[in-house]
């Protein structure tokens, strides 16, 4: 019986001297037919300046979070401002609020 590794190289390594297993047989000699006087042209399906990702994503994935993280702030910003303008309408004020560029 074999160990364990002479039958895995035997997997991976071709067989040597006597017991070399045959040459694989020849291809027949086949005659090609004459080459076209035009080459055919090829027609794209897509147009040329399309570009496919082939599965890859084409955004980085921190730029999509720092994009979300954003637009969630910027949500929650403008919740805050429509609920202290419900509170200072019961009182009776009007809120207008400051853009954020004027208040830095």
């Amino acid at each position: 019986m074999r160990t364990l590794l002479a039958a895995i190289l035997a997997l991976f390594l071709p067989a040597r001297g006597a017991h070399r297993s045959a040459a694989p047989p020849s291809l027949p000699l086949t005659v090609c037919p004459p080459a076209p006087e035009h080459p055919p042209v090829i027609t794209c399906p897509r147009p040329a300046d399309l570009i496919t990702a082939d599965g890859m994503p084409l955004v980085r994935p921190y730029v999509v979070e720092g994009e979300r993280e954003r637009d969630e702030r910027d949500r929650r910003r403008l919740q805050r401002e429509r609920r202290r303008a419900a509170v200072l309408a019961t009182l009776g004020q009007d809120y207008v609020p400051v853009p954020w560029e004027a208040a830095a």
